[in-house]
């Protein structure tokens, strides 16, 4: 039997969710991302990062980042919704790129008239690369692009750095001083 791709996996799970659990906007989110998760490490698009902060955009936590070296950080922000929320995504874009200008940035969601009506305006988004809807085979051809980059643990950033560090001084000199 052949496994489900991607986006057919996120429809069958969700559907799962969705009979045998109430509603709750809170909870949604979070599922939805935790399914996303999953997609992830099942594809082998991994290590991955979630609820992530990258150094140097304070205040943003990622629902996900992946870490190329060669290409920069990719965002993937999960909405099932996205009503007002893509611009929260957007101006994390923003930040992101500001700091790592070839970073990507992605909107995944599960509304599919919501997914059409920003992508007919992904011109007003100010860095998100594109919105994505996750029951579709765009969300199939993101995952097998990502399945194409090398994945790593992000460095650490050495804040400051020098030839010459002082970093003790003697108590006397020969001269006194």
């Amino acid at each position: 039997m052949q496994a489900l791709s991607p986006s057919e996996t996120i429809k069958s799970l969700w559907n799962c969710y969705e009979k045998e659990f109430p509603s709750n906007n809170n909870v949604n989110g979070k599922v939805f991302e935790e399914i996303i998760g999953y997609i992830l490490a099942r594809e082998g698009c991994i290590p991955f990062y979630m609820q992530a902060q990258v150094a140097y955009v304070p205040n943003v936590n990622y629902d996900f980042i992946l870490y190329d070296n060669e290409f920069g950080p990719i965002a993937l922000s999960a909405k099932t919704s996205l009503r007002e929320r893509w611009k929260q995504a957007d101006l994390e874009a923003v930040a992101l790129k500001y700091v790592h200008r070839n970073a990507s940035s992605y909107a995944i969601t599960l509304h599919e008239r919501e997914a059409a009506t920003r992508v007919s305006k992904l011109k007003d988004s100010m860095a998100i690369n594109d919105f994505i809807l996750a029951t579709s085979s765009k969300f199939d051809a993101l995952i097998n692009e990502m399945k194409k980059r090398k994945f790593e643990l992000a460095g650490t950033i050495q804040i400051v750095t020098s030839n010459t560090i002082i970093d003790k001084v003697a108590s006397k000199t020969r001269y006194g001083l």
